[in-house]
């Protein structure tokens, strides 16, 4: 049968191109890198390396979707286990750093790496501090501090966002997305002798 208005299948068109861009079923921000096919790691290759590491517990590892600005980022939590002691924190700083950046999966992180750590408060590790003393974040925007039940936490900027906030050498530092796979540092995370 022929339509007795023949704007309406247009109309219908139009009206279901506008819907599907307007839901964010199209593509979002197609100038953010995403799903590189070599290069780094999966996630899951880095939640594997992560599990192996003695002495540490790590969850919600994982990227963002861009949000409305476009802004992606990548996090992590870690809970130091009893029994053990974080020898080295600068050096699980520029791990977890380059180990975000070098995973392949979803979206280049393009505003900032989280890292949330908890240990004993008594052990006094300010990952912002640490963040500060190893040249990754700025110490102008950044607030150091160690809540009383031993969380700290880190946002290191990357990308422009690095250049924006006063560490160029962030980029420089981690290259071009994504990122070779880092070593796990020998002697990062030691039984505690207290």
């Amino acid at each position: 049968m022929f339509s007795a208005h023949p704007r309406r299948p247009a109309a219908l068109a139009t009206a279901l191109v506008a819907c599907t861009v307007l839901s964010g079923c199209g593509p979002a921000y197609p100038e953010i890198p995403r799903d590189a096919e070599t290069g780094g790691q999966t996630l899951a290759e880095l939640e594997d390396t992560l599990d192996a590491i003695e002495g540490l517990t790590f969850s919600d590892v994982g990227g963002s979707a861009p949000n409305v600005k476009g802004n992606t980022g990548f996090g992590v939590n870690v809970t130091l286990e009893e029994g053990y002691q974080l020898a080295d924190p600068g050096a699980l700083l520029v791990f977890l750093t380059e180990s975000a950046w070098s995973v392949r999966d979803d979206h280049m992180p393009n505003i900032a790496i989280e890292i949330r750590f908890t240990g004993p408060a008594d052990d006094g590790i300010d990952m912002t501090a640490v963040g500060i003393e190893t040249g990754w974040v700025p110490s102008a925007s950044s607030t150091p501090g160690v809540a009383d039940n031993g969380f700290t936490s880190v946002s290191v900027p990357v990308a422009d966002y690095a250049t924006e906030k006063g560490v160029p050498e962030n980029a420089v530092r981690l290259g071009p997305w994504p990122g070779d796979v880092p070593e796990v540092p020998a002697g990062m995370v030691v039984e505690r002798r207290d």
